[in-house]
């Protein structure tokens, strides 16, 4: 018998058939907001707003945009932190949803969630893989004047390679998410401290640097006249500024705000190894909140100073349309330089990220360095967080019986659910196979949809019976201020769901692939909890009953 197996078995023997194993109690006040911050990463919450919106609604106002989303995502996570705080235990969501509203839509809803979120997992990783290491590596180059640099990363554009790179990252989470609690907080906090610290290095750079001085800084880099010819190839390609009503603005910032920063919220699934009290829930996260808007409103709001709205726009819209900059692109008609000539190829790369302007304002070789570091550890500690929390359902869902009960099991020494983390990077890993082949999970994909549309039940539930959990005697918020809070995240998740289909806001994929995905997904756990049923029921136990029984022993 393996160690492994030593190490599970005896207390999957000594527990009673319903227990799939014990956690600690390591999350303190300040692991909380370390967990979260992790969760955030920060620099891919800045991948919509930097890369993508600009070129497909050029001039919109981007700080604009994120303080909408900073100001919904404040009450969707204040319902969710109450979540925690009210249920104490692992996966509040799937337990409100199963507890108060009914079994087999609360797993559904759940099973939504997790499923979801180990889609994104995936996506994080092929996008780590397919764009931001090759991007990261052309960026140096190019910066830095480094050839061997710029064909390293053009040998990365190949789909067996970004196997190996996409599964790298998502093996080193995991190993790092099987180490003990102590090894764990230990990595998170050192990594969000790192993090934070490239983020005010970022902040400084555009600080020192005055409005009008970007164009010269990229002329600098790209021969004299660059800047100009990517405006001018942009604007003959058809790049127009457009106004934006206030319903498609709103849905924007929905958006943007949900894939920025619903992972402050991660640590709720994680409530039952809380070491401080759960009531700390709401204000740790309120801090962590405090801390990475800050973070990413003064970073987006420092890049509009520098860098003018035509430019953000025309890098966005030619990387839209497959625009690199590399392999001389022509332009379709020929424009003057500074020099009084005139030039039909476009200069220098195209590179919309957030990453490469802060290098074209500074481009200090050990700086550099130093912050592509910390991009790559932010990736890490993202998909490491996220596997935690997903983990934990599945454990909430092998102590309720509605998965093997063996997927709970929690190693006796390291204190991880192991199967659990290990059933996650299995769903992660599928999406990095299908983005190397057609990648039609990640052309169809929408984060916001998913956890909109998860989350729903379980703030329904929060509204109906908001002490569910709570004994006689335990500190109570008021139940009107938790049903306020519940019924304005209702309103804001059905407009994050129907207003980018009603206004085709496209940021992510919005058609009717990306709703297939997200009803098959969620048919399907109605699916498994049928079968999972019937697989009991032929073995004596009734699920449906064993779920009563909790609702009786908790009267």
């Amino acid at each position: 018998m393996s160690e492994l197996t030593e190490l599970i078995v005896p207390q999957a023997e000594s527990r009673p058939a319903s227990k799939a194993g014990s956690l600690t109690n390591w999350i303190g006040f300040w692991t909380v907001i370390v967990l979260a911050l992790a969760g955030v990463g920060l620099i891919q919450a800045t991948w919509l707003p930097i890369s993508v919106l600009p070129g497909m609604y050029p001039g919109i106002n981007i700080t604009n945009v994120m303080l909408i989303g900073l100001g919904s995502m404040l009450i969707v996570l204040l319902t969710i932190w109450t979540m925690g705080r009210l249920a104490g235990r692992e996966a509040p969501d799937y337990l409100f949803g199963t507890r108060v509203i009914h079994p087999l839509f609360g797993f559904a809803f759940s099973w939504t969630f997790l499923i979801g979120g180990g889609l994104f997992i995936g996506f994080l990783a092929s996008t780590f893989a397919r764009i931001i290491l090759p991007d990261l590596a052309n960026m140096l180059g190019n910066v830095l004047d480094i050839f061997d640099l710029q064909v390293f990363a053009a040998s990365l554009h190949n789909p067996q390679v970004m196997v190996y790179l996409a599964s790298g990252l998502i093996f080193t989470a995991f190993i790092l998410s099987i180490l003990s609690p102590q090894a764990i907080r230990r990595i998170l906090g050192w990594g969000s401290a790192l993090s934070i610290l490239g983020w005010l290095v970022i902040l400084g750079q555009f600080t020192a640097v005055s409005q009008n001085q970007f164009s010269a800084f990229f002329d600098r880099i790209f021969r004299e006249g660059s800047h100009a010819l990517h405006l001018n190839l942009a604007f003959q390609l058809g790049m127009k500024a457009q106004g934006e009503t206030l319903p498609e603005m709103i849905a924007i910032g929905l958006i943007i705000g949900l894939f920025g920063f619903f992972a402050l919220g991660l640590p709720v699934w994680m409530a039952g190894e809380l070491r401080t009290h759960r009531s700390n829930l709401v204000p740790a996260g309120l801090l962590a909140l405090i801390i990475a808007g800050f973070l990413l409103i003064a970073a987006i709001a420092l890049v509009e100073r520098t860098i003018s709205w035509q430019f953000l726009a025309a890098e966005s819209f030619l990387r839209l349309k497959g625009i690199t900059g590399e392999g001389g692109v022509v332009l379709p008609m020929p424009v003057s330089t500074p020099g009084g000539s005139s030039t039909g190829v476009l200069r220098g790369i195209v590179l919309p990220w957030l990453p490469f302007y802060a290098a074209v304002v500074q481009s200090n070789p050990l700086l550099l360095s130093f912050l592509s570091v910390i991009w790559i550890v932010m990736f890490v500690l993202v998909v490491q967080v996220y596997m935690l929390a997903l983990s934990r359902v599945l454990k909430a869902w092998a102590e309720d019986r509605v998965v093997p009960e063996w997927i709970g099991l929690v190693h006796a020494r390291q204190h991880s659910p192991l199967f659990a983390l290990l059933m996650v990077t299995v769903i992660a890993l599928l999406v990095v196979i299908d983005a190397a082949q057609a990648n039609w999970i990640g052309n169809h994909f929408n984060f916001g949809l998913f956890v909109s549309f998860a989350l729903l039940l379980p703030v329904l539930a929060l509204i109906k019976n908001p002490y569910y959990f709570l004994a006689d005697g335990d500190d109570r918020p008021s139940k009107g201020w938790v049903r306020f809070l519940g019924v304005i995240t209702v309103v804001i998740l059905l407009a994050t769901i129907l207003l980018p289909y009603v206004f085709g806001v496209k940021i992510l994929p919005v058609d009717w692939q990306s709703a297939a995905l997200l009803a098959g997904v969620f048919v399907s756990g109605m699916m498994w909890f049928g079968g999972r049923w019937l697989y009991l029921k032929q073995r004596g136990i009734d699920l449906i009953t064993f779920f009563k029984k909790i609702e009786e022993n908790r009267q």
